[in-house]
């Protein structure tokens, strides 16, 4: 039996997750959508392609469509100079001394088992944001060696100085990253919001799993159509400057 989508009307012992959002207190946050990740061409997609063709055959459509929905948020959350933070999964230095020990240990059995890591270090191609959603100048990445955004950065704090109560969350894995930074998230006092044909990982009853999860006790999960409906119905995009200041007359 399929654990998503829960009906939120059912009966349920604990209290369903309720908030009342302030778009203008918003800020998307995309999650470890990397090369390695992300990128067809290389990294863990390639390697499911040509090890795991029937784990890639559910995954590769799937990242394709979470990325093609991120991109529809990234742009209007950009329209209406909202905040947009980016998260970068990977050791720090390219050793991975960094990283826990157990993590040390899995890149190494990742690499006997299919002559790649499951992580890439800061400074790789495979490290990189994608580049359909190549982030501005402007807009944060944040480095992390952990599953949490929240562990080992400064992002609450920086979160807390943008003046951020809300979170949307897009990113990959549905049930490894971006549950752990969702969880943290909600524990930490922020309404979270997950999009849920915006997040993705590769089995689909793991990504179900974690998304009736989070919906139980610690976010809401939402579709990219209903973010883009609400936040355009509350927010008016800012008009576009001119270039030049009118003159006086005078």
């Amino acid at each position: 039996m399929s654990l998503w989508p829960i009906d939120l009307s059912e009966p349920w012992i604990m209290p369903w997750p309720d908030f009342d959002v302030d778009w203008s207190r918003a800020g998307l946050l995309v999650v470890d959508y990397q090369n390695y990740s992300s990128n067809p061409t290389c990294g863990i997609t390639q390697m499911l392609t040509e090890q795991h063709p029937q784990v890639a055959a559910y995954y590769v459509p799937r990242i394709n469509t979470t990325l093609a929905q991120t991109r529809l948020l990234l742009d209007k959350f950009r329209a209406l100079r909202r905040e947009v933070i980016f998260t970068r999964h990977g050791p720090l230095v390219p050793d991975g001394r960094d990283m826990i020990s157990r993590r040390q240990r899995r890149d190494l059995d990742a690499l006997g088992r299919s002559n790649k890591p499951t992580l890439w270090s800061k400074g790789t191609s495979e490290h990189q944001i994608v580049d359909l959603l190549t982030p501005l100048e402007t807009e944060l990445v944040i480095d992390k060696n952990a599953s949490s955004a929240f562990n080992g950065t400064g992002i609450d704090q920086i979160l807390r100085n943008l003046a951020l109560d809300t979170l949307v969350i897009t990113g990959m894995a549905t049930d490894m990253c971006v549950e752990t930074t969702a969880r943290d998230a909600a524990d930490r006092g922020y309404n979270v919001i997950v999009v849920e044909d915006a997040v993705a990982t590769f089995e689909e009853e793991h990504h179900d799993a974690a998304l009736a999860a989070m919906a139980r006790v610690y976010t809401q999960v939402w579709t990219t159509e209903r973010v883009l409906s609400e936040i355009t119905n509350m927010l008016p995009e800012p008009m576009e400057s001119s270039g030049s200041a009118p003159q006086s007359s005078g």
